[in-house]
């Protein structure tokens, strides 16, 4: 028997850039998770910088995740998928895992596009593949442009309406998934997520700053993923998560870190550990 929540972490592990599984370990293990990876993809640098180089594992991935049957997992954490193969194997092992541990949760999210557009890999066929993973998912973390996408509707930008948002996740709730997180919600000077569980809604805001830094839906879904492994409700792991991305995205502005480097959390990891003593 585990003593500390284990997680599988299926996304790609990009060298350089802070982003995917180099944001999800960290943030997990301070956090009092025992995060094993499942990689996806290799990238020498994420696909935001020039000359990256890239190495597909999909070819390993069954093997991989048969080796694991041995293994109970507490929460699967699952974010980018490059393939409609990629897809079918790893909604295989959450079947796989849900059999052999019916308490097994699962976090998705949906890394399908930002600022209205999808991304160049994003076909209609990974899309449709991608709506049914989601029925899968006891939490999905889409920001607005993958919530658009999921529900084929039309995106009018990051500053919706609380009644909007909220119209939004009833339709995501439709996809068959046990709770919604929908990202990024601009509202004036501040940025929020709003939950939709048991019919019920909450929006949590925070500061916003004008910059846009890459991996920020990586770091919100880690801390979440951590928080809701340890114990935490939805409702209060999503707090967690905006205030702990507002503080670094804002940290990380002061330092003058390039965007694409990606948000600054390594000097306020202590803060996430921390908060397991209080």
């Amino acid at each position: 028997m585990h003593t500390v929540p284990r997680v599988a972490c299926i996304n790609d592990l990009s060298g350089f850039g802070r982003c995917s599984l180099t944001t999800a370990l960290p943030v997990l293990s301070v956090m009092g998770v025992q995060a094993c990876p499942a990689p996806t993809a290799v990238l020498s640098k994420h696909t935001g910088f020039p000359g990256f180089t890239f190495t597909d594992l999909t070819d390993g991935m069954a093997a991989y995740f048969e080796s694991w049957n041995d293994l109970r997992f507490d929460w699967i954490y699952s974010g980018f998928l490059g393939s409609v193969d990629q897809i079918e194997l790893v909604r295989r092992f959450f079947r796989s895992q849900k059999a052999l541990n019916p308490a097994c949760k699962i976090l998705l999210d949906p890394v399908m596009g930002d600022d209205g557009k999808k991304y160049s890999t994003y076909t209609k066929e990974l899309c449709d593949a991608m709506r049914q993973l989601v029925a899968e998912a006891d939490v999905i973390t889409p920001n607005i442009t993958e919530a658009c996408l999921l529900t084929d509707t039309a995106y009018h930008g990051e500053a919706l309406h609380h009644a909007e948002a909220a119209a939004l996740a009833e339709q995501l709730m439709l996809l068959g998934c046990g709770s919604v997180v929908i990202t990024g919600i601009v509202q004036e000077n501040t940025i929020g997520n709003l939950t939709y569980y048991n019919g019920k809604t909450n929006f949590y805001r925070v500061h916003r700053t004008e910059c846009l830094f890459s991996g920020t839906g990586d770091l919100f879904a880690s801390v979440l993923c951590g928080a809701l492994a340890g114990g935490a409700s939805l409702n209060e792991a999503v707090k967690k998560s905006g205030q702990f991305l507002s503080e670094v995205t804002q940290y990380t502005l002061q330092e003058n870190t390039p965007a694409a480097e990606g948000v600054l959390f390594e000097p306020l990891l202590r803060k996430l550990g921390d908060c397991l003593y209080e």
